[in-house]
């Protein structure tokens, strides 16, 4: 499998509000380039299961994986991890709550929706 549909791309954006869910800037996705981090990661190689590119693993982020919050989260997992935006092995997107930039917490659906938990601060 090589990423995620472009529908559930759309959805991801949508749901995010075209919001970087790190540090809460707009991300113009009209022209195509936009980054979207896996919160557990598809490992060396890929992977063939489905969820791994699905909308509960994905989160909209401004910049790359070297690049701004996408660099940042990628280069700094122990921070990441506490927000939820990076997951362990035994970690399930659908119930590992993602802290927003704002600190409120999202769990994240596989429908591409999300549900309100908490303020984290």
């Amino acid at each position: 499998m090589s990423g995620p549909t472009p529908k559930v791309r759309q959805a991801v954006i949508k749901r995010d509000q075209s919001t970087c869910q790190w540090c809460g800037c707009h991300v113009d996705t009209s022209s195509g380039w936009y980054s979207l981090q896996h919160r557990r990661s598809r490992g060396m190689g890929g992977t063939k299961q489905a969820w791994v590119n699905g909308p509960a693993n994905l989160v909209l982020m401004c910049g790359t994986g070297t690049t701004q919050c996408h660099g940042h989260v990628e280069a700094h997992p122990i921070e990441a991890a506490g927000r939820g935006f990076r997951l362990g092995i035994g970690e399930h997107p659908d119930m590992t709550p993602l802290e927003d930039w704002s600190g409120f917490r999202w769990r994240l659906e596989v429908d591409g929706s999300r549900t309100a938990l908490e303020v984290a601060r």
